[in-house]
């Protein structure tokens, strides 16, 4: 069964990126926001399961702190992890993150695509 991935990022280039390398060397279905406002809004609407979230941290609207706390107070998606995708990488950015919920911060800067796939894959739930 595929995987089902929200993207929520506001930089349509490292968008379409991750999509598409999602969707062509993981076999995951993505879903994605450039605006969080709308990503909750389809949360609240759908009825998709999703495995696995990716926020950015600097968007249109609500930043992604807040995108973050809003999900894990959510209940129909609390349970879902949470990675951060940010250019932001002081150490207080990154711990504040994590002591929100966040199971994992990519620095965007400072990883390839190819290494983002790799921490999306450690990140999925496993087949059984």
């Amino acid at each position: 069964m595929k995987k089902n991935v929200l993207l929520v990022e506001d930089d349509s280039f490292i968008t379409q990126m991750y999509v598409t390398k999602m969707e062509e060397e993981l076999d995951i279905e993505v879903t994605s926001f450039s605006n969080p406002l709308e990503a909750q809004k389809f949360m609240d609407e759908t009825d998709v399961k999703f495995d696995l979230f990716l926020y950015d941290l600097i968007l249109p609207d609500l930043n992604g702190y807040d995108l973050l706390a809003w999900t894990k107070e959510h209940p129909k998606v609390k349970d879902v992890p949470v990675v951060i995708l940010s250019n932001l990488s002081a150490q207080k950015d990154i711990n504040d993150a994590y002591e929100m919920g966040a199971i994992d911060y990519i620095v965007k800067s400072n990883y390839t695509p190819n290494e983002v796939m790799r921490t999306i894959r450690k990140h999925l739930p496993k087949d059984e």
